[in-house]
């Protein structure tokens, strides 16, 4: 956004920042991860086939959202230059993805949550 806006220093800068931010948060799920001790319990086949089966849906559900978004969609010939622009593209002509981005990253967020309780 920072750089349709042609603030390409605040855009350079904010990169620099999450990919700081990504690199601690790597490194305290390092710290923080116990390692496994004993044998390994084997997964079953059918949980192997379930997962095979929800990344196939969740790819899927995200392929076709993204082409139906974008099939029609043509270059525009002046990129939207204010915050106002951006924000009524974002939530009008590109509403789909924008959902479904936000319902796979709270699917994440649960299964991290689900992950991190059962220890």
């Amino acid at each position: 956004l920072f750089i349709l806006l042609g603030a390409e220093f605040v855009a350079v800068t904010q990169v620099l920042v999450y990919i700081g931010a990504i690199v601690v948060l790597f490194l305290f799920g390092i710290m923080l991860t116990r390692g496994s001790y004993g044998t390994d319990e084997d997964v079953g086949r059918e949980r192997h086939l379930m997962a095979a089966l929800v990344g196939v849906l969740v790819l899927g559900v995200t392929a076709g959202s993204l082409v139906d978004t974008f099939r029609d969609a043509e270059l525009a010939r002046s990129a939207p230059s204010t915050t106002a622009q951006i924000g009524d593209s974002i939530f009008g002509q590109y509403i789909v993805p924008f959902e479904a981005i936000s319902v796979l990253l709270l699917a994440a967020l649960i299964g991290a949550v689900v992950v991190a309780r059962s220890d």
